[in-house]
């Protein structure tokens, strides 16, 4: 065998992929390969991507996807891997099997018999062969029309393929009447020739332009062999060109005549960016396989045979199956992932209740790094009989309002700065619903909770709805009217005033004058919007609405430049002016406070070092006064026992 005629013409598909059989699929990819034969590079043939099926080597340039071309895994011997030394790179050489022909080579002695005449008469007989070198037919779905391929060895007593877009199979006998036609047809090319324009489809007879790889019209794949080639060939007006053309059907150039190492063929494939040793092992997989099946083919292998070495099992091929096949197969998949994800968390919990203590004790480690939550409901004090009223009454909107108004009262609007939104007031109540009732309590839903809200001053309910001028609508109490809600507001922004003027004056008397507590206590900066809602537990829209109404009554005043947006009491007015404590008598109290604190830091160190040296304080004690002891015995009686009369008169020393 010739043994660059072992190189074989793939087709390749609109998106540059290499058309596989129904019974092939891509074991391995990768980029950056080149091809050698011999010892030689093939030109033009040194920058491809691989892809390695279960019967093919298959090689596409990066650059040009117009010279696809596949070596058989059957015509493989045996592999060994190079490594890379200096600047040659990692190669993987494939040695070729000698003692087969290719059936190209019998074609193409079979027309040189029968057409002695013109160079250019055997290439049209060359090009009909080689066109009928194609080991897949077409088939058409009955169902979507879609165009399926299907080996021309394909055994009709095992299960027919189904086809790719809807999944269906199709009948024996459409299968059996494709093969037929194709089987007539080659006859009739090898017999008769090819049709007169050699660029017609064989299936429409459309003539496509010489460009062309697929029918336009139909789609199917036209000439195996390339128009460059054929040009190349036809000038070539001798007998010797049929041989040219099986010795070396792809016409591939080597840089110099051919060589081999001990005169035995090879070819060779440079692995340019590493993944060498991948696809040895992929490589050498799937040639042991295809020759353990081929033993099994003969015979030389019973059924109970078992290979001596243990191969790493090959990863499982997922199945292209569309239409309703496939849709059941996915939901039969999905299934499974299921179980796997249930068992495994039955599993994971079984380990976590291990683990219970453990994640405990880390829980309560965050304790004092967690902030504690506003809206944490203490419901052991308060008691609120739950809500048992069918929605289909006319009663349940009323009936809801009254329960949510006595949820607010006693959970949410508390005090007088309380206010909850629409969105909020939604979120809390079903959390206290869920936390009072369990987890199998029904949800309010925000329709109804919304249509309840309405019924507000018909029921005459002690909340009420307010709503800004932007649309926000929140909820609050009907006797904290807006004036006092505003004056607490002023009221804090005064008492963060004064007490910035009070910690400004102890920083001086306690002689902080680092560059932080000089730049802190410079000037007071007011507050911003995000401070006073984190004070008043407001959301930032609710605070931002309440502030511009006070600055519409001219209760603060605002400071908006590169830094922010900052709020702060009006000292202009006089009356607002005058609540501001007096600079030196917070000054003197900030003094007072510094020296008590001194006289307390005193008092204990001093405490502290007279008990580590054991020194007794006179103070603690009390000398030259007398005191009177109470006796804690009763007196004695007049009359004694008996037994003591007798020791009565004697005398003990």
């Amino acid at each position: 065998m010739p043994p660059l005629s072992v190189w074989q013409q793939v087709l390749v598909n609109k998106s540059n992929r290499p058309v596989l059989a129904s019974d092939e699929h891509n074991v391995y990819i990768k980029d950056g390969i080149g091809l050698y034969q011999g010892r030689l590079k093939i030109k033009k043939y040194q920058n491809g991507r691989l892809y390695l099926t279960n019967r093919r080597i298959i090689w596409l340039d990066q650059n040009d996807q117009q010279r696809p071309i596949a070596v058989e895994l059957s015509a493989i011997e045996r592999i060994e891997l190079v490594e890379g030394f200096l600047r040659s790179s990692p190669k993987i050489k494939a040695f070729l099997k000698q003692n087969e022909e290719t059936s190209i080579k019998g074609e193409a002695m079979d027309v040189s018999g029968s057409t002695p005449k013109g160079s250019f008469d055997q290439l049209n007989v060359l090009d009909a062969a080689l066109r009928l070198r194609s080991s897949t037919v077409t088939w058409v779905c009955v169902i979507c029309l879609y165009n399926n391929l299907i080996s021309t060895d394909c055994d009709l007593n095992a299960a027919l393929p189904t086809c790719i877009s809807c999944g269906i199979p199709p009948s024996r006998a459409q299968i059996e009447r494709v093969l037929a036609e194709a089987d007539e047809l080659s006859r009739e090319l090898t017999l008769n020739g090819p049709p007169p324009n050699l660029e017609a489809c064989p299936k429409c007879t459309f003539v496509n332009h010489p460009s062309m790889r697929y029918c336009e019209l139909c789609g199917t794949a036209l000439r195996l062999v390339s128009s460059s080639l054929m040009k190349r060939l036809q000038s070539l007006d001798n007998p010797s060109s049929l041989s040219i053309i099986s010795e070396n059907p792809m016409g591939l150039i080597l840089e110099d005549k051919e060589e081999y190492t001990n005169n035995i063929p090879y070819v060779k494939f440079s692995f340019r960016k590493g993944g060498e040793l991948a696809s040895y092992q992929h490589l050498l997989e799937e040639i042991q396989s295809i020759q353990w099946l081929a033993l099994e083919a003969k015979g030389a292998i019973n059924g109970e045979g078992t290979k001596i070495v243990e191969l790493r099992e090959p990863s499982p091929q997922k199945e292209l199956v569309g239409g309703i096949r496939g849709l059941e197969k996915l939901d039969q998949l999905k299934r499974k992932q299921n179980e796997m994800v249930l068992s495994l968390s039955l599993d994971d919990f079984e380990q976590l209740m291990y683990k219970a203590q453990d994640i405990l004790n880390l829980a309560s480690t965050f304790k004092t790094v967690i902030k504690p939550q506003r809206h944490s409901f203490n419901i052991e004090g308060k008691t609120m009989p739950p809500l048992l009223f069918n929605k289909s009454s006319s009663l349940y909107h009323q009936e809801l309002l009254r329960h949510v108004s006595e949820f607010l009262l006693n959970f949410e609007l508390t005090s007088v700065t309380s206010m909850i939104t629409l969105q909020d007031l939604f979120a809390s109540y079903n959390r206290f619903l869920i936390l009072s009732q369990g987890f199998g309590t029904e949800l309010i839903p925000p329709q109804d909770l919304t249509k309840s809200l309405d019924l507000v001053d018909k029921l005459k309910m002690p909340i009420r709805l307010k709503t800004y001028l932007s649309g926000l609508v929140v909820v609050a109490r009907r006797s904290h009217d807006l004036q006092s809600l505003h004056r607490v507001l002023l009221q804090y922004l005064i008492d963060e005033e004064n007490s910035f003027t009070y910690e400004k004056y102890k920083s001086e008397l306690l002689a902080d004058n680092d560059g932080y507590m000089r730049d802190k206590y410079r000037v007071f900066n007011g507050l911003t919007v995000s401070q006073i809602a984190d004070h008043y537990g407001w959301s930032p829209a609710v605070c931002a609405e309440e502030l511009e109404l006070c600055l519409e009554e001219q209760l603060l005043v605002v400071d908006e430049h590169i830094s922010g947006t900052f709020y702060y009491a009006n000292v202009f007015d006089p009356t607002i002016l005058a609540r501001l404590a007096n600079e030196e008598s917070q000054k003197k109290d900030a003094q007072n406070d510094v020296l008590a604190q001194q006289k307390l830091i005193s008092d204990k160190l001093k405490t502290t070092y007279d008990a580590d040296q054991n020194l007794i304080r006179v103070s603690d004690y009390s000398f030259g006064l007398s005191t009177s002891v109470p006796s804690l015995s009763p007196p004695l009686s007049g009359s004694l026992p008996d037994s003591l009369n007798q020791l009565n008169g004697l005398r003990f020393t």
